[in-house]
């Protein structure tokens, strides 16, 4: 592993010499090698031009320039060569995608407000045209992967369950008729990591069947362990699964009985468990006063040392079943159904402080989740002067969870086992013995069950008015009804972190009607100009933590309106492709968490309005048949427009944040109004830039050279500049040989080591002390690509 670590990091010092900036946009699957006559050229001029892209964002396969919507396309090839394995990983090939802990996605600065699973995701995710109903699903890694189409804005119209932020949809490779084939790859890494490096290794391998002349099987697997980001230095007493390891199946049948007919069944099952790449915690920055120094802990922006006395764990199975079956009649219509059921159970445990004393050791939470849905859609002929779809929607899922939060806030256990603490003590009795036995000194705890239904009826038409000038028209209909069934705080605790032994029993509903309409100019065969304005929907859902007694947990849906004009098209004889779009969206009731300082937690709650403006390019160049260059970039300026209820943070003096000072509590912070203040997960500017080149070097060898580069503006992941992720600039690079079946790559991520966390935090343990004022001590959480990463692929297909 050191030998190809040394000869990745040789051929990037070479690479990064090199002028060009990498990754191209990828074209349909096939590339170079499946040109066909275009407008009367030849395939060998063709190989200067920018290829087709061909995308589903409007729910049918069209060519990405002729869609009037902000789209970006990543495609299969692109994927693999850039070494994108997972959702988190598309980030660095789509700017206006971004992501936090705990599978938390932004799209143009909007995502979810809050860790709580009792309210959707403000980014939905599709794969294979079914919506994944929890974030959980996004941990799997990709494997068989045709394309990943990042949509912005709100996209809830036609995808089924609600996506008010925006969409990210993803299409697996169809079973391929006739032909039998297999495809694989294999990759090996090694990770930059204080005391001793990290290392990994993937295997991936699908197989394609013809089962008979009209029907195939496609079948995929996967195999992953990585190290973990961080190092541990962990009490080997308990059960530490830092590293993970995952694995994965999904089986796909494709059948055709006639020219009319298709059935398509897609059966998956995936494992993994260990914390790493989500959990990764370490400290950023001790606080004035704070108490970890004392206990030898590190802190520090590039600070990779993790420490814990607690159990680490995660285990997560995912699966489901789903079936497509498409019938076209002879007028062109195409009716579709579209049958899913999908589950996912989850454990896991974490060590909250990160330290080896009890401060607040636990945080553990078990999920049982599955989901069915139905979708029937009828689709117009396109080429019409009217064309479009229609279609009924439902879905329904049943979340149960039960969860338990606390720890000793440092106290030794000599301490803590007399009165008036209690915590485990020997001897029960009347003061001054221990007259209950709590489990800790803070405490919370948690069960309950969420069902959700919904119900939609969905329409989209578009009428030409002449040949280049075209409206369309659509709304959706959506029924959403929810319960909640939950017990709170049963245990026994010195300090509960919300209400003793309440109990809620809820429903709530909404109906809503969200729309668009727009048009959009053909300008000339190579430019396209559109419009439109449109109203986003969320669901209700409710908070996970109860502000008192009794109290109404549920929270109203989260509305979106706004627009989009854009430009699309080709440049310089179709060797240049690009789109242009600017955009403005409002948000009202977003679903947001509030501090509550009498419980010492979070209650989600519609507590605030949010405005998100900005501009979106990307631009695509094939300078000749062997360089093809890349560039987009998003400018976004999200900002909450209301947000009263904000927690304080320890220290601050801004915004009456001192005025809120109560001597009777010295752990009092008080609360403010965030208006004003950037959405967390948003940045400024962000832009990716690519280059790929590639030459005979032999008899059937082509080199490979591929450069990327990734900027992003400082990125907030909380109320203010202090929790400002600085800014971001990332270079990847890969050296390689290809043949027609096989191909071998040297590549780096990250080349420059330029070490950034995924998201800042308070700590909790210092945070809450036993006495005196909180602490504002900084925690930091790592990805993957937070590091360095040299490695080693091959890939072979025969």
């Amino acid at each position: 592993m050191k030998d190809f670590k040394k000869a990745a990091l040789l051929s990037t010092s070479v690479l990064i010499t090199l002028p060009a900036l990498a990754q191209a946009q990828s074209a349909v699957p096939g590339g170079a090698q499946a040109l066909t006559q275009v407008n009367g050229r030849s395939p060998a001029a063709d190989a200067e031009h920018v290829d087709d892209i061909i995308v589903t964002a409007q729910r049918r396969s069209e060519n990405v320039l002729k869609v009037p919507v902000s789209v970006t396309v990543v495609s299969g090839d692109q994927l693999l060569q850039r070494g994108i394995n997972d959702l988190m990983a598309v980030t660095k090939l789509a700017p206006s995608l971004q992501v936090a802990q705990d599978n938390t996605f932004s799209v143009r600065g909007v995502g979810t407000g809050t860790f709580a699973s009792t309210v959707e995701s403000s980014v939905s995710q599709v794969i294979d045209e079914v919506v994944l109903g929890n974030r959980e699903f996004a941990t799997n890694a990709f494997y068989d992967v045709e394309r990943v189409e990042v949509l912005n804005g709100p996209q809830g119209l036609l995808f089924g369950k609600n996506a008010s932020a925006g969409l990210v949809n993803i299409t697996t490779t169809r079973p391929k008729l006739g032909k039998f084939s297999e495809e694989g790859d294999v990759e090996l890494v090694n990770r930059d990591r204080p005391v001793k490096d990290g290392q990994g290794i993937q295997l991936r391998d699908t197989i394609n069947i013809p089962i008979s002349t009209n029907s195939a099987l496609r079948i995929n697997a996967l195999y992953s362990t990585q190290d973990s980001v961080t190092y541990p230095m962990v009490n080997g007493a308990v059960r530490n699964d830092l590293n993970t390891l995952n694995w994965g199946v999904r089986a796909k049948y494709l059948i055709e009985p006639t020219n009319d007919l298709s059935i398509y069944i897609i059966g998956d099952y995936n494992k993994s468990r260990g914390i790493s790449g989500r959990y990764d915690a370490t400290f950023r920055q001790f606080g004035q006063n704070s108490v970890y120094p004392a206990y030898g802990l590190q802190a520090g922006n590039n600070n990779l040392v993790y420490t814990a006395d607690a159990p680490n764990y995660r285990v997560s199975e995912t699966g489901g079943v789903q079936g497509n079956i498409s019938y076209s009649f002879a007028n062109g219509m195409q009716l579709s159904s579209i049958t899913a059921w999908k589950k996912l159970n989850t454990s896991y445990q974490f060590d909250s402080d990160n330290t080896p004393i009890n401060f607040f050791d636990f945080n553990q939470n078990r999920i049982k989740f599955d989901q069915i849905s139905q979708e029937l859609r009828l689709s117009l002929p396109s080429g019409n002067a009217i064309s479009g779809q229609f279609g009924l929607y439902y879905y329904h899922s049943s979340d149960s969870e039960v969860g338990f939060r606390g720890g000793n806030n440092g106290l030794p256990s000599f301490v803590t086992s007399g009165f008036p603490f209690c915590i485990n003590p020997t001897v029960l009795g009347p003061p001054p013995a221990c007259p209950v036995s709590n489990t800790s000194f803070l405490g919370q705890d948690y069960r309950f069950t969420l069902k959700q239904d919904s119900y939609a009826a969905f329409g989209q038409l578009s009428y030409a008015i002449t040949d280049s000038l075209k409206i369309t028209g659509g709304g959706r209909v959506t029924h959403d009804k929810a319960s909640l069934d939950m017990v709170e705080n049963t245990g026994s605790y010195f300090v509960t972190l919300g209400v003793p032994n309440n109990v809620t029993k809820q429903s709530t509903k909404a109906t809503n009607f969200s729309f668009k309409i727009g048009a959009d100019w053909q300008a000339s065969p190579d430019l396209l100009v559109y419009g439109f304005y449109g109203q986003g929907y969320k669901g209700p859902g409710f908070s996970n933590t109860s502000p008192s007694p009794g109290a109404n947990l549920a929270v109203r849906p989260e509305i979106s309106k706004g627009g989009e004009i854009g430009l699309k098209g080709r440049l310089l004889d179709r060797r240049v492709t690009f789109s242009l779009s600017a955009f403005y969206t409002r948000f009202s009731d977003l679903q947001v968490q509030s501090f509550v300082q009498s419980l010492r937690t979070f209650v989600l709650s519609n507590a605030a309005t949010a405005t998100t403006k900005g501009v979106e390019l990307s631009l695509q160049g094939r300078v000749s048949s062997r360089l093809t260059l890349s560039g987009s970039a998003s400018y976004v300026d999200a900002k909450f427009d209301d947000y009263p209820g904000a927690q304080c943070n320890p220290g601050q003096t801004s915004n009456g944040c001192a005025a809120n000072v109560n001597s009777s509590d010295p752990g009092f912070v008080g609360v403010f109004n965030a208006a004003g203040y950037p959405l967390p997960l948003s940045a400024k500017f962000t832009t990716t830039l690519g280059a790929d080149y590639q030459a005979p070097i032999g008899r059937g060898l082509d080199g490979v050279i591929g450069l990327g580069y990734y900027h992003r503006s400082p990125q907030t992941s909380g109320l203010g500049t202090i929790f400002d992720i600085p800014t971001w600039d990332t270079l990847d690079a890969r050296l390689g040989v290809k043949s027609h079946n096989w191909s071998l790559t040297l590549f780096c991520k990250n080349c420059t080591n330029s070490v950034r966390p995924i998201s800042i935090g308070a700590d909790g343990g210092d945070a809450n002390p036993t006495s005196g004022p909180p602490v504002l001590t900084f925690a930091q959480r790592w990805s993957y690509d937070s590091v360095r990463t040299a490695g080693l692929r091959g890939t072979f297909n025969f």
